[in-house]
């Protein structure tokens, strides 16, 4: 920003404790400096991002479900394939069954899915990055 204010508070004694404490000024009685040795970003830069900032905060404000992938986008996920991962047997979901451990939610929540086959987080994401950095890979295999 490259900014100096001066003048935002005021300290006044209390008179039990003896002790100090700040009351903000009104703001039109702030003095305000422009420093531009201060200024660690060019000012095109910080005006680019606080656009972007502006732009992730306005569609995180819309409720536009109609994308299959909406809720991805409104939240990052906490781990690499959350909300990627599907049984092999139903196609629901997976999601973690415990602190580690990701298993069929249909299998689990609704019981219409025999696979209760439960896999480590940690051993899923290995298996999918080691078969992505495989010789023989071609993006083919991996439309979906």
């Amino acid at each position: 920003m490259g900014k100096l204010v001066w003048n935002r508070q005021h300290f006044i004694k209390d008179p039990d404790t003896g002790k100090r404490q700040a009351r903000p000024n009104p703001d039109s009685e702030w003095v305000i400096q422009e420093v531009p040795e201060l200024r660690i970003v060019d000012e095109d830069l910080w005006d680019a991002v606080k656009a972007r900032q502006a732009s992730v905060s306005a569609s995180r404000n819309t409720r536009d479900t109609s994308s299959p992938d909406h809720f991805r986008e409104k939240r990052r996920p906490r781990y690499l394939f959350s909300g990627l991962s599907k049984c092999g047997c139903c196609g629901g979901g997976y999601s973690m069954i415990s602190g580690t451990l990701l298993g069929c939610s249909t299998a689990r929540n609704k019981g219409t899915c025999d696979n209760r086959t439960n896999m480590r987080r940690e051993e899923l994401e290995r298996r999918v990055i080691d078969a992505l950095n495989c010789p023989g890979f071609t993006g083919e295999r991996f439309v979906q």
